[in-house]
């Protein structure tokens, strides 16, 4: 695979990229897309529209927008076309817009993903050294394209640019989190959550999700519903208890929660 690159995003042409992106990455309805005019007057007004490209082709995109605290950056997308996945086009993105956002004062980014894509919970807390305490039921309302056939339900990640977990974690590759007897706060069997345990007390938790989300949101809506309710019970439940997610484990997919 030829290099990666990554820059900032000029002019309508490499906006419109964007948008097509957007497309193929989410395979989104057109009302669910973020515009070409709307990515060029945020970047105007102080927001971040980048690209990564191979050979010249983009394959990539992070778009971020300052918020009400200047420290402070919201970054609204990361996608890579798929045959990109596991080149390191995410990771060069997220190192890019730590450099960007660190050179203009911000210190924290955040952004929303979804609590039951193993890939994204292990690419937010593992490599890029996020974590989340805050649980968004419904977050956007229905969506559409990949996202479609469940409650849009979010954690919301929060990314220290200046902790040394996280330079660490972006410059080499993490190590695997050690769960052996970690209390596990919930059951599942096969590909369904049975139990959720809300008592427990230890320093650090467990919780597993599917291993594989987008399966079954397209093909088993019930057993996607069932998902949601579950990840909303226990997660929700934790967090305003004083846990957060700190990191993730796989085989099976788990959630490292550990108290504040």
């Amino acid at each position: 695979m030829a290099e990666v690159h990554v820059r900032e995003l000029k002019g309508p042409e490499e906006m419109e990229a964007v948008v097509e992106l957007q497309r193929e990455v989410w395979g989104r309805a057109e009302s669910d897309l973020v515009p070409r005019g709307l990515l060029i007057a945020v970047q105007d007004e102080g927001g971040l529209v980048a690209g990564a490209f191979v050979e010249g082709r983009m394959v990539g995109f992070v778009f971020g927008f300052p918020t009400q605290d200047p420290t402070l950056q919201h970054s609204h997308m990361l996608g890579v076309l798929e045959p990109y996945r596991g080149t390191g086009a995410a990771l060069l993105l997220k190192r890019f817009q730590r450099d960007w956002c660190l050179a203009r004062g911000i210190q924290r980014v955040v952004w929303t993903f979804d609590p039951l894509r193993g890939p994204n919970a292990n690419f937010n807390l593992r490599k890029l050294g996020a974590t989340a305490r805050t649980y968004l039921p419904d977050h956007y309302g229905p969506m559409t394209g990949i996202n479609a056939g469940a409650p849009s339900d979010r954690l919301l990640a929060e990314w220290d640019l200046l902790a040394e977990r996280v330079y660490a974690r972006i410059y080499a590759p993490p190590p695997d989190p050690e769960v052996a007897g970690l209390p596990q706060a919930n059951r599942v069997e096969g590909e369904e959550p049975l139990e959720a345990y809300l008592d427990l007390e230890a320093p650090r938790l467990l919780f597993q999700i599917p291993e594989d989300w987008g399966r079954i949101l397209r093909e088993d809506p019930a057993l996607a519903l069932a998902w949601r309710e579950h990840s909303r019970l226990v997660l929700g439940h934790y967090f305003a208890r004083g846990y957060r997610a700190v990191d993730f484990a796989r085989n099976p997919n788990r959630y490292v929660l550990a108290k504040d």
